[in-house]
Formats: C-alpha cells, structure tokens, sequence
C-alpha cells in the first residue's frame, strides 16, 4: 500500500486526536477539501450526466474517472482506431486548485506530526535510563518466576 492514498490518509492520523490543537485544525482542513473533491465529481456527473467518480494516484493526485460500458461515448462510439480502456481520467482548473489545498494541508499535518513525535522521543530520551532499570527487574522476576515454576513442577525441592 505504499504511496496509496490509504496509506497516505493513515500517516494523517498516526498522532491521535487532542495531542495537538493545530494538528486536529489542519486535518479537519484536509477531510474538508476531499470531501469538496468528491462533491466536486458528483456535481460534474450529474450535471454532464456522466459516471464520473473520484479516483487518486501519487503522480496526479485526485482526478475524475469515467468507466464507459462498452467503450461508448454520450455523443457516440469511439473511433475504430482507438483500443478501448473504458476509463478516461480527466482534471479542471477547480481540481487542480483543490489538490494544491490538499497538498499543502498535508505537508502541515505531516510537519506538526513530526514536532509531536519528535518532542514525545525527546520525552522518552530523558527518562530512557528508568525504562532499561524497569526491563532489567522485569526480566529478573521473569527469570526467577520460571526457576520456581520448574522447581514446583519437577519436584527438585526433595533431591
């Protein structure tokens, strides 16, 4: 799923919600222009009566897709010279505009999301010296739990 437009919606939410004011304001701000792209599709496909629907690639961002059944065109057929795909992806000047939004709400999000984890390692840095004294004791009292657990099982208490 590298590159994927789920991957990419996934890397938007990897810091959870309420950590960083900011943070929520600036995805709000991309879940409003993908739902602005998508409406954008509807309004075309309905206004064309065209089976528009709203597809995404890394290179091209959001685009509109067209699937024709049987390679047939509102005005007519393709010409024979043409192999049918049955998709035809288009964009508009209102698209483009929106994929730039969407682009630089993005880079914000993945910005504050870098700030947030960088500050959180940081956090996690000072105090590193209690998590290794912690797995230390963790493992002692593993350590000893299994050694009393063999010993009440295989009877070595009596020899």
């Amino acid at each position: 799923m590298k590159g994927s437009l789920t991957m990419r919606t996934q890397k938007c939410y990897a810091v959870r919600p309420n950590v960083s004011e900011f943070l929520d304001i600036a995805r709000r701000a991309y879940t409003e222009v993908v739902d602005d792209i998508a409406g954008l599709v509807a309004q075309l496909g309905e206004k064309y009566s065209l089976p528009l629907r709203t597809s995404f690639s890394n290179t091209r961002g959001f685009f509109i897709q067209m699937k024709l059944e049987g390679g047939v065109l509102p005005g007519g057929k393709l010409p024979e010279d043409f192999i049918k795909k049955n998709n035809y992806g288009f964009t508009t000047v209102d698209l483009m505009k929106m994929n730039d939004h969407c682009e630089e709400a993005l880079k914000d999000i993945f910005h504050m999301s870098y700030v947030v984890v960088s500050r959180l390692m940081s956090d996690v840095c000072e105090h590193i010296h209690c998590l290794y004294k912690l797995s230390d004791a963790v493992s002692m009292l593993d350590m000893l739990l299994s050694l009393a657990h063999a010993c009440t099982v295989s009877d070595y208490g009596n020899v």
